[in-house]
């Protein structure tokens, strides 16, 4: 008799909740469970996200006055007639009060018998106080095991606040000090000051795994002939001298700079773009427009559409076409308009709420503000064009850089930063205020799916700098430029205004590095060879490109320039004898 495999068990139990949560979308502790089956999956900060969900929904059934307050007292009914589902809670009193709760209704006659100012049904506040409780435990335990202290550390508080003294959040407490104590002596064994305010110092930068989610089923094979037919027809409308190939890279590991090694390095298979025809130097070979852009200043005068900075209206001969039921809603030009609201602006027209999220951030947040607004143009463009947001054009040939699959001694897992206000709390309030039911919507909006466009926006989006300080304020996601491979010796160039180019590398142009013999010295691309990106600033030394791509390649970039650079600096050290890349 075959014996049952546990990941198979869970991955079941995960679509049976996940199907309760499409019929019953409004049904906390469905989420509460589903959180469980999350965790034991290896999935914290999924798990952190369905507690989330399951707390908001505490608030919709305690507040009459809620949006969804009558569809989430209609789930708690239901839930109270599934005596199955509350006996899998851990607060063993949770049960008792919700049969005492249901026990004295029908002895009063029920709802419809009660008095005449009681008029609704009303829900005890012990039983919405222990589902509160049992979601507080959730978000701090879970987000504890991703890495966000601090915020684990203010859910065992808040527990508190709810429950004074009550042991299993003061041990939730305690367990976020103590694993960021482990952290202090990991990095100084002689670590000696404790006197430490945990709510304050506590770290809150985590980390969740990058993968291709088993129940994913949107994710494209992007070599099958039918994956690389399409590319093929999109990047003709694009880059008319270019197609699109397979091709074979090494898996990159973050960490300490790779030394060459004569054994042959692990590979995975990506997708490039390669040269048709000779493509002469200096010349434009790609032009592409986005609508998948964002800026994260408020009121700086960049076409909506494709964030192409605007003309000065000394130079208009015509007014800019604006949206005539928003405000400073303006695009460069008439087909930026027409894109605009045929693609993704009926979703967010008329809604002011949305207009300062995510802007003027401080400079630490700016990246990750960049990157929630992509996230909401995303939702915009799935929700006007009734299409999932991971079968968007824009966004389901996207590389993700997702844990390739290996055997376990070579399994090298990617991750994602990770913080509970970046990942869970701002996209779900971002898809509030574009009045999209986060409930209802489950299919469309589920944490996973929010992970999955963050690792791959993390993976190909690019970025404006602003040029007084350096913090990246426009970004987008071409996804057919997108498709170019890394090089630090790349023999293109780009420019990103409203469309983003490629131009043939050549004269000073050239990247020039290593030694006779070594390197590229000429411009132009040759028929057949492949086109070569860069994702990184190609003045720097190799140490500071490496750490300024990692983020990008998702590990240390080990291209020709890089291990011939890096070998020449440990042979002046005197720590290589030898010569050459290898």
């Amino acid at each position: 008799m075959a014996i049952p495999n546990p990941q198979h068990i869970l991955l079941q139990e995960r679509h049976n909740l996940t199907q309760q949560l499409f019929e019953r979308p409004y049904s906390c502790i469905t989420y509460i469970l589903r959180a469980a089956c999350h965790e034991k999956l290896g999935y914290p900060d999924l798990a952190a996200g369905d507690a989330y969900r399951a707390l908001l929904l505490t608030d919709e059934t305690s507040d009459d006055s809620s949006e969804y307050h009558e569809q989430t007292l209609e789930a708690y009914h239901q839930d109270v007639a599934h005596e199955h589902l509350l006996d899998r809670l851990w607060v063993k009193t949770l049960r008792d009060e919700i049969t005492n709760h249901v026990n004295q209704e029908s002895c009063n006659g029920g709802a419809a018998e009660a008095s005449s100012d009681e008029e609704s049904d009303p829900v005890s506040n012990d039983i919405v106080q222990q589902l509160q409780l049992k979601c507080f435990a959730c978000l701090s335990d879970y987000l504890c095991q991703c890495g966000c202290l601090k915020s684990a550390y203010d859910f065992a508080e808040r527990g508190l606040q709810l429950n004074p003294g009550n042991s299993i959040f003061l041990d939730l407490r305690r367990k976020a000090v103590q694993t960021y104590n482990k952290l202090l002596l990991e990095k100084d064994p002689d670590w000696t000051q404790w006197d430490y305010d945990p709510r304050e110092e506590l770290p809150n930068q985590g980390r969740a795994r990058r993968e291709l989610y088993p129940w994913n089923h949107h994710e494209p094979d992007r070599f099958s002939e039918e994956s690389l037919d399409f590319l093929d027809r999109e990047m003709k409308k694009v880059a008319p001298k270019c197609e699109v190939r397979a091709v074979s890279l090494p898996i990159l590991k973050s960490g300490t700079l790779s030394k060459p090694s004569p054994e042959p390095s692990a590979t995975i298979q990506q997708l490039g773009l390669f040269a048709k025809e000779d493509i002469a130097p200096h010349e434009i070979i790609f032009q592409e427009r986005s609508l998948l852009t964002a800026n994260n200043r408020l009121h700086d005068p960049l076409c909506d559409a494709c964030s192409a900075p605007l003309p000065p209206m000394s130079a208009l001969e015509s007014p800019l076409p604006t949206c005539p039921d928003c405000d400073d809603i303006i695009f460069c030009s008439s087909t930026c308009y027409s894109l605009a609201t045929s693609l993704y602006h009926p979703a967010v027209c008329g809604k002011p709420d949305l207009e300062a999220i995510a802007k003027d951030p401080s400079p630490l947040a700016a990246t990750n503000a960049l990157y929630l607004l992509l996230l909401g143009r995303t939702f915009a463009l799935s929700e006007t064009q009734n299409i999932h947001p991971l079968d968007l054009t824009e966004t389901k040939y996207l590389w993700g850089d997702f844990t390739p699959p290996q055997p376990p001694e070579q399994q090298y897992i990617r991750q994602l930063p990770f913080t509970f206000e970046d990942n869970i709390l701002a996209p779900l309030h971002l898809l509030t205020k574009m009045d999209i039911d986060i409930y209802a919507s489950l299919d469309t909006t589920d944490t996973w799916i929010i992970s999955t466009l963050f690792a791959k926006f993390r993976g190909v989006a690019s970025a404006r700098m602003n040029p007084r300080t350096g913090i990246p304020e426009v970004c987008a996601v071409h996804p057919m430029w997108c498709l170019a491979n890394h090089s630090c010796a790349p023999n293109v160039k780009w420019e990103w205004s409203g469309d983003i180019q490629f131009e043939a590398r050549g004269g000073e142009d050239v990247v020039q590095w290593g030694g006779v013999g070594e390197g590229r010295k000429e411009g132009g691309i040759k028929k057949g060879e492949e086109l070569l990106n860069h994702y990184c600033d190609l003045e720097l030394g190799v140490k500071e490109r490496r750490e300024w791509a990692a983020g990008a390649l998702g590990g240390t970039c080990v291209c020709e320039r890089c291990v011939w650079e890096e070998t020449e600096e440990e042979r002046k050290k005197g720590t290589v004898t030898g010569g050459g890349a290898g």
